[in-house]
């Protein structure tokens, strides 16, 4: 396995690189090189846990690697965490300037990007509406997968009946039609010990230290996950199994290979430590460097307490990542000579 200096080593110092433009109309960029960084996640269910999409009642699923399985679309995780490093950000003063999907970059009142636009847009991208039709995107240098369930789905979900319209006093009578709602309906959720696998992929050689070191920070602290607006409080806890990279992306990125391999050993995976463990050794195999579970876990500890602390080295990085990202945005949009 490898040390944490020899992943920040392959990484690049700046958001904001020198590329060879087109010389002639309509001829493409030369992009960054190739560069693969991933972190297999194991999410737990620690307490009941709404997965829905379309259906209002039913749980969200698959048929993958020979079973029917639970599966938790990217945005159920990634927006919660992206929501997470915009609180880091705000209790730094170094960004969140603009809430959740209402971000806005308007010429004509002077706004720039870089006054909008932050480290945590450059980390899980955005896009913001300017004057008249004019859109501002940002893709996302981390890339997450679904979150599929290790357990079969019929095995793992719970049914909850509720009556609807519950009046003022807190019945189920209405004072002035005396008449009992006849709103019944069922609830599904997930049980407590459900297991999921997904992984988040960075591409391309262009997330620097300051970048992955916020990721982890807010992947790694504590949040409310939840497909229902009543879904409320923390009830989805991650376990890192290492962070991996190489030159090129595996197959094994994705979750439904995992778990085919997975279901290979013949072995009924229900602990979260057991599930780890499996994966470290699949991606060791697969992936020429990285660094193992454990490293992973007590370093976003240490970033943790560094954090809460305002350690200098934390926040002097932030600062300075601040500083780039917001050069690196007034650029690429041309707002800036």
């Amino acid at each position: 396995m490898n040390t944490r200096e020899e992943l920040w080593n392959t990484l690049p110092t700046q958001v904001w690189q020198t590329y060879e433009m087109a010389r002639k109309p309509f001829e493409i960029p030369r992009l960054p090189q190739a560069q693969c960084i991933v972190i297999p996640l194991v999410r737990e269910a620690i307490a009941p846990l709404i997965v829905r999409n379309n259906d209002p009642d039913e749980i969200t699923d698959q048929v993958l690697a020979g079973e029917n399985r639970i599966r938790m679309i990217a945005s159920k995780t990634k927006g919660v965490e992206r929501r997470r490093g915009a609180q880091i950000l705000r209790a730094l003063k170094l960004g969140g300037y603009s809430a959740a999907n209402k971000a806005f970059i308007s010429k004509n009142k002077g706004y720039r990007p870089s006054k909008v636009f932050d480290l945590n847009t450059f980390v899980f991208g955005d896009s913001a509406k300017g004057d008249g039709n004019a859109i501002y995107p940002v893709h996302s240098a981390v890339l997450y997968s679904d979150a599929i369930s290790v357990q079969p789905k019929k095995s793992q979900v719970e049914s909850v009946f509720r009556q609807g319209g519950v009046y003022e006093d807190g019945g189920n009578l209405d004072a002035e039609d005396k008449e009992t709602s006849s709103n019944i309906f069922n609830t599904y959720s997930v049980k407590p010990g459900t297991l999921f696998i997904q992984t988040a992929v960075f591409l391309g050689n262009r997330i620097t230290r300051a970048g992955l070191e916020h990721w982890l920070l807010a992947t790694g602290l504590a949040g409310s996950y939840g497909g229902a607006t009543a879904t409320t409080g923390t009830n989805l806890r991650t376990h890192f199994a290492g962070i991996y990279w190489g030159t090129l992306e595996r197959d094994i990125n994705a979750p439904s290979e995992i778990l085919k391999r997975l279901q290979a050993t013949g072995e009924e995976a229900v602990d979260a430590t057991q599930v780890v463990t499996f994966l470290e050794k699949l991606f060791s195999e697969a992936y020429p460097y990285g660094i193992e579970a454990d490293q992973t876990t007590a370093y976003i500890d240490e970033l943790a307490a560094e954090l809460e602390n305002r350690a200098p080295r934390l926040v002097s990085q932030y600062e300075t990542g601040a500083k780039d990202v917001g050069e690196l945005f007034d650029r690429w949009f041309g707002l800036s000579k």
